[in-house]
């Protein structure tokens, strides 16, 4: 197998693409391998907003001028934070240089979809 494109992507994200393949499969009378299930049945259970509200949730993140790289939106997405203290936690392995009010632009937009 070759891959061809890698990208981060959110637990729905992930959720809808395994639901697609486990139709098309179904048609031909297959299953899915044992890792698609275990993820399918994870993507499910841990996912937290539906692909609307994720759709939305980016597209506002995106317009912060905070230059938040794909990895950072999904983890938000994926976990919600609730407080800016959960918003330092997500960042905490990496640099970043977002001030308190910034962090609360990310709480803010992220209260909407909870």
């Amino acid at each position: 197998m070759k891959i061809l494109d890698q990208e981060p992507i959110t637990l729905v994200e992930v959720s809808n693409i395994l639901k697609k393949k486990e139709k098309e499969y179904q048609e031909s009378q297959a299953e899915l391998r044992y890792e698609q299930k275990r993820s399918l049945e994870h993507a499910s259970k841990f996912r937290k907003v539906n692909m609307k509200d994720m759709a939305s949730m980016k597209k506002e993140l995106s317009v912060l001028d905070l230059d938040l790289s794909d990895e950072r939106m999904v983890k938000i997405i994926d976990q919600l934070p609730k407080s800016v203290d959960d918003v330092r936690a997500i960042f905490a392995k990496e640099r970043f240089n977002y001030n308190e009010q910034q962090l609360k632009q990310i709480t803010d937009i992220v209260d909407k979809y909870r």
